[in-house]
């Protein structure tokens, strides 16, 4: 707050007629009115851009659907929701006696075919027999293959397995002895929680200052306090058609005693690499008076001073002070509009500022 008070030259003990206050009085009473709160921000020499932070959802790098190859009666089942299970670790088996008579038929064929190609190569040894017979053997003997290895294919596919170590994420509920399965249905859902990931869409003002292998930090509500150092694994060449963003791929992992479950949302700071390092304050603190810039800093004797400053670089809602502000010095963020050169101010830092603190 400032009071002005008009007081003509020459008559400064008199009473002015508009105010009737003597200009020493008016003086006295300013001085005797409370500082004026203020907050404040030290100005800090910085990256000019703060940390990049996008927000996503919990994947694994790994996982897989498991689904019944061919139809049949389930035998047993041997796994459970969220339980761990091993890589070849048989998760189903159906009903397989078809299968199994199917394949000791296949090969009794195809040794029968063997029998007849050496029989036939000894037969065109002799001139017994003709070199098309030979080839319509050996042929047949390629036909007594594939049919085994057919038959081998649908025994192998009434056992289905897990094919790396992980945990269930989803078991169908139709995988119960004695139930009929039909082929093509999800048996179950497997996850790798040793290593997760997370996609990021980050802006064309960003996607400049992140490097594949770069540092980033994972904050997950859910799974506890603290962040999980992870790293870029991957950056698109080109954005997103649609929404002109750049997909991000950040991968970590599974830190010891913490589980992270896949679903589960989280945010993502990431350190700028190569942005440079400035003077920096709240572009809120700068006054634009024409061409001229200016910002009030809370000197240490209490009072305020408006200092003309020369204005870099903006990013966001920080920009970078090339001269009139020192660093360390606490800028003025708050009660601009009402603020004077000389007033008193009691300033309190701002601890949360708008323009977000780099780390």
């Amino acid at each position: 707050m400032t009071l002005v008070v008009i007081v003509f030259a020459g008559c400064d003990r008199s009473l002015d007629a508009a105010t009737e206050a003597s200009a020493p009085w008016v003086m006295e009473r300013v001085a005797s009115l409370p500082p004026l709160p203020v907050e404040v921000v030290a100005a800090e020499r910085t990256r000019l851009v703060p940390d990049i932070g996008a927000s996503g959802m919990v994947s694994a790098t790994r996982e897989v659907t498991i689904v019944a190859e061919t139809q049949g009666v389930v035998q047993a089942a041997s796994f459970e929701l969220g339980e761990p299970v091993e890589a070849g670790q048989v998760l189903v088996t159906f009903d397989s006696l078809i299968q199994v008579l199917t394949v000791e038929e296949a090969r009794q064929a195809l040794t029968s075919a063997e029998l007849t190609v050496a029989t036939t190569e000894r037969l065109v040894g002799t001139g017994n027999a003709s070199q098309a017979q030979l080839t319509q053997a050996r042929g047949a003997l390629a036909g007594a293959r594939a049919r085994l290895a057919q038959a081998e294919k649908a025994l192998a596919d009434r056992t289905l397995i897990a094919p790396f170590d992980g945990l269930v994420a989803a078991r169908s509920p139709s995988v119960e002895p004695g139930n009929f399965v039909s082929a093509g249905v999800m048996v179950a859902r497997i996850i790798d929680t040793s290593r997760m990931e997370i996609r990021l869409s980050v802006g064309e003002r960003e996607i400049r200052y992140l490097r594949v292998g770069g540092a980033a930090f994972v904050s997950i509500p859910a799974a506890g306090p603290g962040e999980i150092r992870a790293e870029i694994a991957a950056i698109a060449a080109g954005s997103d058609p649609q929404t002109g963003s750049f997909p991000v791929v950040v991968r970590w992992q599974q830190p010891p005693n913490t589980l992270v479950r896949a679903g589960l949302s989280a945010r993502v700071r990431i350190p700028p690499v190569g942005a440079p390092t400035r003077l920096v304050v709240p572009a809120g603190a700068v006054i634009t008076r024409g061409d001229e810039r200016s910002v009030f800093v809370a000197a240490a004797e209490g009072v305020a001073e408006r200092r003309v400053v020369t204005v870099g670089e903006r990013e966001g809602e920080r920009v970078a002070i090339l001269s009139g502000v020192e660093p360390g010095e606490l800028v003025v963020v708050s009660g601009l509009r009402t603020l004077a050169h000389g007033d008193r101010v009691a300033p309190t830092v701002r601890t949360a500022d708008a323009m977000g603190a780099a780390r």
